[in-house]
Parts: C-alpha cells; sequence; structure tokens
C-alpha cells in the first residue's frame, strides 16, 4: 500500500476534490437513507456566513494545518421532504425526531467526504455533529469565506452544504 498524495497547499475552498468528496457523500447518503435524489448547484464563495434555514446539522472540522466548519442547513421543506421519503411520515414542525435526523444525516455525509478526503492525502479527524435550529448566528464561521453547494430536491425545496475553512 503506497503513501497518500500530499495535499496540495491551496485554499481547500478551491480544491474540486473537496467540493465533490461532499456533493457525492450528500447524493449517495440521501439516496441510500432515504431514497432522495438531490441535484447539486453551481458553488459559490460566500465572503461572509449568511444564515439560510430552520435547522442545520454542523460539524468541526479538523485536518491540521486546516480548521473548519461544514454546515448543512435546511428549510422546513427540504428536511421535512427528505424525512417524509426515508421515514414515512409527515412532519409539519421541528422536533426531537427532526433533530436527530439532522444530526444522523450530517454524520453520515461528513463521514462519507472524510473518508474520500482521507484517501485523497486530507488527514480529517473525526468529530461530533451538533444541531442547531430556529434563529441562530454562527460566530466562528463568520471568520472566513465559506463555499455554499445549493442542494434542489425534487419537490422544489432547495437546502445548503456550506464549507467554511479558517
Amino acid at each position: 500500500m503506497s503513501a497518500a498524495p500530499k495535499v496540495d497547499a491551496i485554499n481547500p475552498l478551491f480544491d474540486k476534490r473537496l467540493i465533490n468528496a461532499f456533493v457525492d457523500g450528500v447524493i449517495k447518503t440521501l439516496k441510500t437513507i432515504a431514497q432522495t435524489d438531490a441535484t447539486p448547484g453551481k458553488p459559490f464563495i460566500e465572503p461572509t456566513f449568511v444564515l439560510k434555514g430552520e435547522i442545520a446539522g454542523m460539524v468541526g472540522m479538523v485536518a491540521p494545518p486546516l480548521k473548519g466548519t461544514l454546515l448543512i442547513s435546511y428549510g422546513k421543506e427540504s428536511i421535512f421532504h427528505i424525512l417524509e421519503n426515508m421515514l414515512g411520515e409527515k412532519f409539519t414542525e421541528i422536533n426531537s425526531d427532526v433533530s436527530d435526523a439532522v444530526g444522523e444525516m450530517t454524520n453520515m455525509i461528513y463521514g462519507s467526504a472524510k473518508t474520500t478526503l482521507n484517501q485523497l492525502g486530507y488527514n480529517f479527524e473525526m468529530a461530533i455533529p451538533s444541531v442547531i435550529s430556529g434563529d441562530f448566528k454562527i460566530t466562528q464561521a463568520d471568520k472566513g469565506a465559506t463555499l455554499v453547494i445549493p442542494f434542489n430536491l425534487t419537490n422544489g425545496s432547495t437546502f445548503y452544504v456550506e464549507i467554511t475553512v479558517q
């Protein structure tokens, strides 16, 4: 078995391998656990973090010397659509079941992307996701530019994968 290739010294937000790892992680996870198709939109860089959605899964990402945050942000329409496909029940409010599902999906998506990225030479560490909902403000995430990858669902709703690297 050979050593993993060295990671380029470029800003990881511009590394297509990083973007593709998270896009693939989202698509595979939602298809597997929720029989839901998610179509990625065009990624873009936000100079300052902007709140999206009513509930989000968040993971601190550490791959020395990089530190960052992964935030997967859902509006009610998008998370309720995914959960209806996943659990076969309709949701009309964000409750503990919705929060638990967001945390579990965040964990699975991060784990999938982490595995791919570590095989490419990154060294992302294990992390435990947090779930935040309501009117929240993320102070750590606004210390760097944010890569935003929108995902469209078949019901017309959108959710966002947001990666901030410091």
